[in-house]
């Protein structure tokens, strides 16, 4: 008899996977899409589907396709391979989805700052070239609360800290972040330069509460920039034996 009602729950579940997986995708998406997400031109099924555009705010991705792997379906999860176009670059990862919660892994992607301003509005007024690939991406109420991998930004450029009249950008060189391990819905990363004007180390930490602390020893290599030396000069305290200088910065966001 137990046997028998093992065979009746399989054959149950398999049936309730292939109806969820063959659901037309535009209903779906009209049904599981969040307030202040915009979907446009949806083909295809839950399963298997793809939408020309998605918008959050003014920021929008093109040419969104999903795979969805149907038995998460009946654990009351959506599990699936999610890539699309975004502006000024791509965007790939292997997603979880469940209320009010999301898992990106094996995550890769990569854009320029200015396309990234309406999203982040530190990039705003900046130039570079900024690349993702995470390990984990976890998300609760669309906020990320765990990071692990790494963020590269090459070719940064920003406006000067001592206006120079001229608007002309500073050449900063580049960076890798690495996100490390935190207290849960807290974040933290490693950060150094990898060539540039400046010689950079330092960590960052976001706490639950959204506030922030960046701690960073800088140096100004030869060849720097003098709107760059000064810069730095007003922003950090005096240098240490070796020349470095100690940057703190605290806010919220």
């Amino acid at each position: 008899m137990k046997s028998r009602w093992s065979w009746l729950a399989l054959g149950v579940g398999a049936y309730l996977a292939i109806a969820l997986a063959t659901f037309p995708a535009a209903t779906a998406v009209r049904w599981l899409v969040p307030a202040g997400v915009a979907v446009a031109g949806v083909e295809g099924t839950l399963w298997s589907g793809s939408a020309l555009t998605c918008s959050v705010g003014s920021f929008r991705a093109e040419a969104l396709r999903w795979r969805v792997r149907p038995w998460a379906l009946v654990l009351g999860r959506i599990d699936a391979t999610l890539e699309a176009r975004i502006p000024d670059g791509f965007f790939s990862s292997d997603v979880a989805l469940s209320p009010n919660r999301a898992r990106f892994s094996g995550l890769r992607a990569a854009t320029t700052l200015s396309a990234l301003a309406p999203l982040l509005p530190a990039a705003r007024g900046m130039r570079g070239q900024a690349s993702l690939a995470l390990e984990s991406l976890e998300l609760a109420d669309g906020w990320p609360t765990s990071v692990i991998g790494d963020l590269t930004v090459a070719s940064l450029e920003a406006p000067p800290l001592v206006p120079n009249g001229t608007g002309a950008l500073l050449a900063l060189g580049d960076y890798k972040v690495t996100f490390v391990p935190a207290p849960e819905r807290a974040l933290a990363a490693r950060f150094t330069d990898t060539g540039g004007p400046l010689a950079v180390t330092g960590t960052v930490q976001l706490d639950a509460a959204r506030a922030y602390t960046l701690d960073a020893l800088i140096a100004t290599r030869p060849g720097a920039a003098e709107a760059l030396v000064q810069g730095i000069d007003i922003m950090t305290a005096e240098p240490d034996a070796e020349g470095r200088r100690r940057l703190t910065m605290t806010g919220s966001l």
